[in-house]
């Protein structure tokens, strides 16, 4: 009585876990027919063993694992080879309701009463296959990211041996991860930064004191080819697998720190020229007023000395206005260089007729032929040519080259200004037959305080910088500016700026 009594606690133990588990559990004969389900099988398929009992268990499988099914159980039968048996696999599930899902399943054999039978334990791994996408999905976009980025990202171990590095590290410092796997950290930065840094990883394993864990800086790093560069370090720790490691994420700063140093040159630049302008302003502007008074005084004086004084006061008077008409041209130019180099140069730019601006020009400088000697003349203009240019400031750089044309020319000679069309361009030249400029100084002819070697005292007056302003004045025209000379034979200059259509309309 007490055997059968254990026998049913066995038997009442045994249904109770086989009904409980989470498991499917199912009985099959030895030809493939099911024979018992547990309650987890039976929720598993949506199928209640009424329904299943009696059925060939390949009904709980699609096809092709239907098909395999049945394959491997007649094989085994037959030959004894164990193709499935006792070997978990995953394979498809087919639910009541016709819809399939991961399965997990294991097929093992037992024998009851003489009768050969098998077990099948079956697991619904939907949510673990849906998880292990998502960690799939997750492992790809963080190594996508890790591949990408331009951050060099460097996994240590907490003895600071270099266990990972992405290709923007390898990049960064020209080793290869094979190269540098399982070798110190600090091979990647010059003395005194890798002791420094061994000392510091060390501090921390043993004091907990974090005095770079956490904190960005700046620091030196190392290439393969023993250069070194500014880099921004940041360590960060973590816990893999309950073993401590940290992370390095470097940055290669050297552009960086050019840039802002060009920056900081340029705020330097920009800050001495607002000085330099102010300065220039203001002496300037103290110096010319004084001028303007000393030079109209002279001029007053100058005719009772024409009439009454000596020679040598005629000399000193006239020395005296030279030099008040040469410091009023040297504070304007001045001034004007101020302008250009700070870019303030404003323009007020007018429709003009290139013809009738000659004309005029070559009237308002006649006073530089009567003084050298020399006649100007218009050879040839077009009426039809205009250009968009600031009257004014053309009228500036034309002064500058019909007088350095009067000055270089021979007395009684004919200094010629003609202007013409060229594509889509006016081309302005003014035309000496002087003595051409020396191939020595021709390429600083643009140069500020620059001028020729010449014998002829009459031709070194002038401050050295008309050249040089008249340039950037056509240049901010977006015009240019440029010379043809030959020795002994004379010298052309040339303006050349974009034509401007003729209005229908106008002449």
């Amino acid at each position: 009585m007490k055997d059968q009594d254990a026998v049913n606690d066995l038997l009442s133990r045994t249904k109770a876990i086989v009904e409980t588990i989470v498991d499917g559990v199912i009985t099959i004969s030895d030809r493939g027919l099911i024979e018992t389900v547990n309650p987890a099988a039976e929720n598993i398929f949506g199928y209640s063993l009424a329904e299943l009992s009696g059925q060939n268990v390949a009904m709980l499988m699609p096809n092709p694992y239907r098909k395999e099914h049945d394959g491997y159980l007649d094989n085994y039968l037959s030959t004894g080879d164990k193709k499935i048996i006792g070997i978990g696999r995953e394979v498809t599930g087919l639910r009541k309701d016709g819809t399939t899902f991961p399965l997990e399943l294991a097929i093992s054999e037992m024998e009851v009463n003489g009768q050969r039978m098998f077990t099948g334990i079956v697991r619904d791994i939907s949510q673990r296959k849906v998880t292990e996408d998502k960690l799939r999905e997750l492992f790809a976009r963080t190594k996508a990211i890790l591949d990408t980025i331009v951050d060099g990202v460097i996994t240590i171990s907490d003895r600071g041996s270099i266990e990972t590095v992405n290709p923007a590290a390898e990049k960064i410092f020209g080793y290869r991860l094979d190269e540098i796997s399982g070798r110190n950290v600090s091979m990647l930065m010059p003395a005194p930064y890798r002791s420094e840094h061994d000392g510091y990883l060390s501090n921390y394993l043993n004091t907990g004191e974090k005095k770079i864990i956490g904190i960005g800086r700046e620091v030196t790093g190392l290439r393969k080819d023993g250069t070194t560069f500014p880099l921004e370090l940041a360590i960060s720790e973590m816990e893999v697998n309950g073993q401590r490691m940290f992370t390095g994420i470097v940055r290669d700063i050297s552009e960086r720190q050019e840039t802002e140093e060009k920056l900081r040159e340029a705020m330097r630049r920009v800050h001495e020229q607002r000085i330099k302008d102010e300065f220039i302003a203001t002496v300037s502007h103290e110096l010319r007023t004084p001028l303007t008074s000393i030079k109209a005084a002279l001029e007053l004086i100058i005719g009772d000395v024409v009439v009454a004084g000596s020679d040598q006061e005629k000399m000193l008077i006239s020395i005296a206005h030279k030099n008040s008409d040469r410091l009023l041209l040297l504070i304007n130019d001045i001034l004007d260089i101020s302008k250009i180099e700070s870019e303030k140069m404003q323009l007020n730019l007018k429709r003009v007729s290139v013809r009738r601006f000659l004309e005029t020009a070559i009237s308002d400088n006649q006073a530089y032929a009567e003084k050298h000697h020399v006649k100007f003349s218009l050879l040839r203009c077009s009426k039809n040519l205009y250009i968009h240019v600031d009257p004014d400031r053309l009228m500036q750089v034309m002064s500058n080259l019909m007088s350095n044309a009067a000055k270089f020319s021979h007395q009684n000679a004919l200094v010629e200004v003609l202007a013409e069309q060229r594509a889509e361009n006016v081309r302005i030249t003014v035309r000496d037959k002087g003595p051409g400029i020396p191939l020595s100084f021709q390429g600083r002819v643009f140069d500020k305080f620059t001028q020729a070697d010449t014998s002829d005292k009459r031709q070194m007056s002038g401050t050295g910088l008309g050249l040089h302003i008249s340039k950037a004045i056509i240049e901010r025209h977006h015009g240019e500016l440029s010379f043809e000379s030959v020795i002994g034979e004379g010298t052309e200059f040339h303006i050349d700026l974009k034509q401007q259509i003729q209005r229908q309309g106008n002449q």
